[in-house]
């Protein structure tokens, strides 16, 4: 009874509804303006190297994986770079999780997807990363942003891994699998 009388305070009352409001509406607006300002920096810096390797940038809306699996992801795809690479067609997507552990920090996500002939699925471990091959892409998962300058040098080491595979070859990713 005691600790009812306490709760029905005014001054508790009115604490316990700033706790509301900052969790429901303050955080939220937070976390957005942190995202669009760190989309800001990145679509500038994505958008000159897209145009450098003749391929084009899509933002919120229009971002999205090829393959299933990471479209079902929960994290969204926020920024998408498509390109090629030689014959290979890739693209690299940028993904946010809409609901961090943290209040603060936003968990972001590469995925590196390459287009290739269907093949069994199958993993193989790399020394820095996993290839995982599904549905006709091979895909790479890494955690944490990618900075722009590693983004082709990391695409190139993953193609010429793929190079090295006798039953893999590129393909339009438009093609029906």
């Amino acid at each position: 009874m005691d600790f009812l009388l306490i709760l029905l305070q005014p001054h508790v009352v009115v604490l316990i509804a700033i706790v509301i409001v900052m969790h429901t509406v303050v955080v939220p607006r937070w976390r957005t303006r942190g995202r669009a300002k760190a989309r800001a920096e990145q679509d500038p810096v994505l958008t000159e190297l897209a145009k450098s390797l003749g391929g084009s940038v899509s933002g919120p809306g229009q971002a999205s994986a090829w393959t299933p699996r990471l479209q079902r992801s929960r994290s969204e795809a926020e920024l998408t770079l498509d390109f090629q690479r030689g014959p290979w067609h890739v693209r690299l997507t940028e993904a946010c999780n809409p609901r961090p552990r943290s209040e603060a920090v936003l968990e972001y996500e590469h995925w590196i997807e390459v287009a290739t002939t269907p093949v069994p699925a199958r993993k193989i471990p790399l020394e820095f990363f996993t290839l995982s091959f599904e549905d006709g892409f091979v895909q790479v998962e890494c955690q944490g942003r990618i900075q722009s300058d590693d983004i082709v040098f990391l695409v190139d080491m993953i193609l010429e891994r793929l190079d090295a595979i006798r039953d893999v070859e590129p393909r339009d990713p438009s093609a029906v699998v």
